[in-house]
């Protein structure tokens, strides 16, 4: 079974771009997964320096829906772009090393 990771890709950029790849080969052979259902997957393999992103966007359904509010899960394509500044967040801040995650990836491969 192919599962993907993001710790095993150089940048959330690399592995975003093969996530979205596997989602057009699944929707070639008529397999359609919600937006909703792929930003959840997403979220559960992020590492230990997304967890403010990872909770924020918990917390912010989850605030909707205790105010009775309706809460409209974001696009696809809209989580993703989110998800890409979090990780120019982090990079800047010093507390993600893409230089590790390549060398991950590399390791990953052999």
């Amino acid at each position: 079974m192919l599962t993907l990771d993001p710790n095993n890709f150089s940048c959330i950029e690399d592995f975003l771009s093969k996530f979205k790849t596997l989602r057009l080969l699944l929707e070639g052979v008529k397999v359609k997964k919600e937006d909703s259902n792929l930003i959840y997957s997403i979220l559960t393999k992020l590492g230990p320096a997304y967890s403010v992103f990872v909770s924020t966007f918990h917390s912010t359904r989850e605030a909707f829906i205790s105010q009775g509010q309706d809460y409209k899960s974001p696009s696809f394509d809209s989580f993703c772009d989110s998800l890409i500044r979090e990780q120019e967040k982090l990079l800047h801040l010093g507390l993600l090393n893409l230089g590790n995650s390549s060398k991950k990836a590399l390791a990953a491969q052999q």
